[in-house]
């Protein structure tokens, strides 16, 4: 890698999660020492609890300089609009980076990650967007790829049929299994936004993250768009990092049916945005049918009582409703 392809702008997010992320930084940190085209602008996503003092005490401790912006927000602009506020300024920059990488506050980056995927995008102009290898704290494999969520593929998924026969609609399961992630680099739908590396020439052609999304879902349709725009998405094992996962919105951060709520305005939105209107009604009737009749199947069994009949009413209701958190 020469040194015009060494620059990169990674951004990270923190929402009420301060512990974690300084942790995060810590291998931020080990990667700019070997890295001098690294630069990391933190977010704060106006937490409103102590992660300003805690991370501005960590930064002073370590003397995390140089390499690192650590910028609060006044207010809660969602994933999208919180890495869009580093986004648009890096779009605006006479000389910006020649690549862009949208992680998570809840990683650990490993040593020569960030190398190897520049490297990676630097030596292919045709990938539009990288994500590496996700490990959970353990060692074992988070599933990083999946398939885009067509309205053929979730109305079957909608009558739980790619799991009721596999035989016959595994190809609407999202997940995408029946392959080894650790076998090697593939060409896939669409990777998740914990780990989500572009060429910055690219983010200028397909544009940045949507922010009618707050929270899930727009690193599903970011993807759809860098497809849109002729390139393709990639996910590479040869680098790695571990993704502890849903610390943002555990249930102490962020109430259950608060999340649930996010994302089935996600899920719909995807539809509108990638495949129109009809497809976006006709996938929120196929689940409003499939809650239907699995409530009528709970109680002609005697079930009402049951999770299972909860959980049905819960997505019936939230769904014939105005979708509001």
């Amino acid at each position: 890698m020469t040194n015009s392809d060494a620059s990169v702008v990674v951004i990270v997010l923190n929402f009420r999660t301060p512990e974690i992320t300084i942790d995060c930084l810590r291998t931020l940190a080990a990667e700019a020492a070997g890295l001098p085209g690294l630069r990391v602008v933190l977010i704060d996503n106006a937490s409103g609890d102590d992660s300003v003092p805690k991370i501005r005490a960590a930064i002073d401790e370590n003397a995390w300089v140089g390499w690192l912006d650590f910028r609060p927000l006044p207010t809660n602009l969602g994933f999208s609009g919180g890495n869009n506020v580093v986004v648009r300024e890096i779009l605006a920059e006479a000389e910006p980076p020649r690549f862009l990488l949208f992680l998570n506050s809840d990683t650990l980056v490993h040593a020569g990650c960030l190398a190897r995927c520049m490297h990676i995008l630097a030596t292919d102009p045709t990938i539009g967007a990288l994500s590496c290898m996700l490990l959970n704290r353990d060692g074992s494999v988070q599933n990083v790829c999946r398939r885009f969520p067509r309205p053929d593929r979730e109305v079957v998924r909608a009558l739980g049929l790619p799991w009721l026969f596999p035989k016959f609609f595994s190809w609407a399961d999202l997940e995408d299994p029946g392959w080894d992630r650790k076998a090697g680099p593939r060409d896939v739908d669409w990777v998740g936004g914990a780990f989500l590396m572009m060429p910055i020439a690219v983010v200028r052609k397909s544009g940045s993250l949507s922010e009618q999304f707050f929270f899930y879902g727009e690193d599903c349709e970011l993807c759809f768009r860098v497809h849109r725009a002729g390139y393709r998405v990639r996910f590479d094992p040869s680098a790695s990092i571990v993704h502890l996962g849903g610390a943002s919105s555990d249930g102490v951060r962020l109430r259950n049916r608060t999340k649930e709520i996010y994302r089935w305005q996600a899920r719909l939105l995807i539809q509108r945005k990638c495949y129109g209107p009809v497809a976006e009604w006709t996938v929120r009737g196929a689940y409003i049918l499939a809650f239907g009749l699995r409530m009528i199947l709970l109680t002609l069994r005697g079930r009402r009582k049951t999770d299972a009949f909860v959980d049905a009413q819960e997505g019936f209701s939230q769904l014939t409703g105005p979708l509001r958190p």
